[in-house]
């Protein structure tokens, strides 16, 4: 099973509102899987296999771990802007 195996397939994005194919939930904005990618396509395959063969656990836990609160996230890019 190839990566790009799943990219066509279409789901609804809880995030966004609207269909997405599997390739933007795979790739997401920064490169790596949105951690949303298991609750949104867990009915159309088997999207755990998936993740498993590509990933590392140690990946897919990066993944499914939270976000940093915006707040934080601010403060980090005018900390790195300053020392930059």
């Amino acid at each position: 099973m190839g990566i790009k195996e799943h990219d066509d397939k279409l789901t609804h994005c809880r995030m966004l509102g609207h269909e997405v194919p599997f390739r933007y939930c795979r790739t997401g904005a920064t490169g790596q899987p949105c951690r949303k990618i298991f609750d949104c396509w867990f009915q159309t395959f088997d999207v755990e296999g998936f993740m498993k063969v590509h990933f590392t656990d140690e990946e897919v836990q990066a993944i499914l771990s939270p976000p940093k609160p915006k707040m934080e996230t601010l403060v980090d890019l005018i900390r790195k802007s300053k020392n930059g």
